[in-house]
């Protein structure tokens, strides 16, 4: 009798534990912070963890259009796009923005969507960034990007998730906050200006004897390579997709600094091979933005060297949409020409006018 009860008792608190389990996965899985699963079934998707959100978003939100980059990318609107456009966009943003991790994205975007357009963020140093994808391993946890839910134990049993990532974002929804196209915004609360842009380099402390003489890059050019290698593979093998590559404006203190330390030759090299291998296709649309010196040199746009305002991002879109600031094949060597003038007129004058 009394073993009778024990395993009653035995059986009752097993199925009470595998109930408790199973209602704290559905839990999770309804309101699925990172998208793992599925799109919201209700409010507005909260986007504001990109490392975590980003694969669970490429594959289940709906969208026919992708908007891709670094950090300096987060703050363009994605509605506007959408308005100019008539498209529905995903924000695929990746920290560093090398190619080879947005490549992977946008991989993993046309498995399942046909896309109209893909409107990529080019950094200048994406491109002599590794050639390999850095997005598994580490810190990354490898369940964001796997199909199967076998390893998602430590996402669905996980005290952060329940008591964290899911009320804050019920929060965020209900004050729609990174929410639409502004999605990742990350300005809130940033100071831009030239005193906070200077924090980031000082160029007064730069003696003669620390100037560098131009570096070796050879060694990058097989990276530099591949990456363009496979951006061109894309352009071939969708023709029907509309590829418009923005080259961001960083201040006048990352091109002093690349000059200061002997690495501006590699700069340009990117961009002349950027332009001349991107701009023959058809398909794509160059816009650059690197030599407008009214922003560039205008240090109160940023609140780094490299880290602008939500207006440039914005200015930036009415360019590109009004047909400003383009590439072509016939304009691109005046272009390269004329970000050479004023970046040797950044590091000779230019850049001394603040300090004074």
């Amino acid at each position: 009798m009394e073993t009778d009860i024990r395993g009653k008792g035995l059986k009752r608190l097993v199925l009470f534990i595998a109930a408790e389990l199973f209602m704290v996965a559905l839990f999770v899985w309804f309101f699925d912070p990172f998208y793992q699963y599925h799109s919201p079934f209700f409010g507005q998707a909260v986007l504001n963890d990109r490392d975590n959100q980003m694969p669970g978003t490429v594959r289940n939100f709906e969208y026919d259009s992708v908007l891709m980059g670094s950090s300096v990318a987060e703050n363009f609107d994605t509605d506007f796009i959408d308005r100019a456009y008539g498209c529905k966009t995903l924000k695929v943003i990746r920290a560093s923005g090398s190619a080879a991790d947005l490549l992977y994205y946008l991989e993993m975007a046309q498995e399942g969507h046909e896309l109209k357009n893909v409107f990529w963020c080019l950094d200048i140093f994406a491109l002599n960034a590794s050639a390999e994808t850095t997005l598994e391993g580490g810190d990354v946890p490898r369940y964001l990007h796997t199909k199967s839910v076998l390893d998602d134990i430590p996402y669905v049993y996980n005290k952060e998730i329940i008591l964290e990532k899911i009320p804050s974002m019920l929060v965020f929804s209900y004050l729609g906050r990174n929410t639409g196209g502004n999605a990742y915004n990350w300005s809130e609360g940033k100071t831009f200006s030239a005193v906070q842009a200077m924090r980031a380099y000082d160029r007064l402390l730069v003696t003669p004897d620390m100037m560098l003489d131009e570096v070796d890059f050879s060694g990058e050019i097989p990276d530099i390579s591949e990456n363009l290698s496979r951006i061109r593979a894309q352009l071939s093998e969708h023709p029907g997709t509309r590829y418009r590559f923005i080259l961001p404006p960083y201040s006048m203190l990352w091109w002093d600094s690349a000059y200061v330390n002997g690495q501006l030759e590699k700069q340009f090299y990117i961009l002349d091979r950027i332009f001349s291998e991107l701009s023959a296709f058809e398909n794509a649309e160059l816009y650059f933005f690197q030599s407008q010196e009214d922003i560039v040199c205008d240090l109160d746009n940023y609140m780094d060297m490299v880290h602008y305002s939500p207006e440039i991002n914005q200015y930036m879109l009415e360019r590109m949409t009004a047909g400003g600031n383009v590439i072509t094949g016939e304009n691109r060597e005046e272009a390269l020409a004329d970000m050479r003038r004023l970046a040797e007129s950044i590091s000779r004058e230019k850049i001394f006018y603040y300090y004074r």
